[in-house]
């Protein structure tokens, strides 16, 4: 079949052949690319208990179950430095999951104030302080780290522990205002 001189078969079967080649490289390069060596990595790592992957938008979400608290801080260095030779240049990023339970999240959720005050203050001492009078009140025990990027916190009950990574300086959005600087 000709229209105006074409030969729409021979388009149609090139642009079939042009997608599934697209396609099947996309495929091929998420599979044998960066997801085999990024299983690869996350198997080798002794606190991983099991962990997924999902797309959201340009950057990959890794989460990753952990098998106990251990110490958070060195587990959260120790598995994003794997994740970022796995991954080269492509973002990602990690979030933790636990196996908390009523108990640690309302311990968490009483600590927080005192934990974004120390953020904006420095008050690193007193958050500590309140952290663990919470932790105590429900009958755990609570592990603080800090360094220069995070705080990790790692509340810990039985054979429940609640580990959160909280940044110590999120990024900041720039979104549009009114006045003459805007």
């Amino acid at each position: 079949m000709v229209w105006y001189g074409f030969r729409i078969k021979a388009i149609l079967i090139s642009l079939v052949i042009g997608l599934i080649c697209l396609f099947g490289g996309q495929w091929l390069y998420n599979k044998y690319g960066y997801q085999q060596s990024l299983q690869q990595v996350l198997e080798r790592q002794p606190q991983v208990a099991e962990f997924k992957t999902e797309e959201q938008g340009d950057r990959l979400a890794i989460k990753v179950r952990l098998k106990s608290a251990g110490n958070l801080m060195v587990t959260y260095q120790q598995l994003e430095g794997a994740l970022d030779n796995a991954l080269g240049k492509r973002s990602f990023v990690l979030e933790l999951m636990d196996n908390r339970d009523a108990s640690l999240e309302e311990a968490y959720y009483r600590s927080q104030f005192a934990l974004y005050q120390a953020l904006a203050q420095g008050s690193f001492e007193e958050m500590e302080a309140e952290i663990n009078r919470q932790a105590g009140a429900v009958g755990a025990t609570a592990r603080v780290y800090i360094d220069g990027d995070n705080v990790y916190l790692a509340l810990i009950k039985g054979d429940r522990f609640l580990a959160k990574v909280i940044p110590r300086n999120p990024p900041q959005e720039v979104t549009g205002g009114v006045g003459p600087y805007a």
